[in-house]
């Protein structure tokens, strides 16, 4: 089960980590277990906060690379417009040269 603050009507940080104690509280049979629910509680939220932050930065990387790709893509016809057109001119240039005494 993700364990995440979205799942949870919690005000901070520790009621979240309360709420998961308390759905795990059946499951809890001796002291020990009660004891350390707290620190593995605590471990499953972050991480699966960390893992959902992992995932929006990669989804963004992924959305930046796009964009990097869009762009390199109207450079490289910018440039092969321009090599185009630099072309032309300078062919109708030379024969202008030509013509002249």
């Amino acid at each position: 089960m993700q364990y995440h603050p979205s799942h949870y009507k919690a005000e901070n940080y520790e009621e979240l980590v309360q709420a998961v104690k308390q759905e795990w509280q059946p499951y809890l049979k001796s002291d020990g277990e009660i004891l350390l629910s707290s620190a593995v509680a605590q471990l499953v939220i972050k991480n699966n906060i960390l893992v959902s932050e992992y995932e929006e930065l990669k989804k963004g990387y992924f959305d930046l690379c796009k964009a990097n790709d869009e762009m390199k893509r109207t450079l490289l016809d910018i440039a092969t417009e321009q090599k185009r057109i630099n072309k032309l001119y300078s062919t109708k240039i030379n024969k202008i040269q030509k013509k002249l005494p």
